[in-house]
C-alpha cells in the first residue's frame, strides 16, 4: 500500500538484510565492526580447557596400550589426558619429520 511518502531505503524488497546496522546481519554475516574469532579466555580460576582431537584408530589403540601398561606398572589413576600431557612435555620440534 502506497501512502504517498517516498522511502529512499525501500526499493520494494524491504530492508537490506546485509545492512551493517541490522543486528541480524551483524550476528550472522559479521559486519565490518565484528569482533575477530578466536579462543575464549579461560575462566578465572580454571586451569584447564576441554579440547577435542581426531586420531587414527591405530593411534587410539597405541594410547590404550600405553594406558594399560601404565596401570599394570602401578599407575592406577592414570588416564588418557595425563598420558597425552606427558607426551606433549616430551615433544621436540627439532626431531619432527619434514614429511608429515
Amino acid at each position: 500500500m502506497n501512502d504517498g511518502k517516498t522511502n529512499k531505503n525501500n526499493d520494494g524488497l524491504g530492508s537490506n538484510p546485509l545492512n551493517e546496522s541490522d543486528p541480524v546481519a551483524q550476528t550472522l554475516y559479521r559486519g565490518a565492526n565484528a569482533k575477530p574469532k578466536g579462543r575464549k579466555p579461560v575462566k578465572e580460576g580454571q586451569s584447564w580447557r576441554l579440547v577435542t582431537f581426531s586420531f587414527y584408530e591405530e593411534d587410539v589403540e597405541r594410547l590404550d596400550e600405553l594406558l594399560a601398561e601404565a596401570k599394570r606398572r602401578g599407575f592406577r589413576k592414570v588416564n588418557r589426558s595425563q598420558l597425552m600431557r606427558f607426551a606433549l612435555s616430551q615433544v621436540s620440534l627439532d626431531d619432527f619429520p619434514r614429511s608429515i
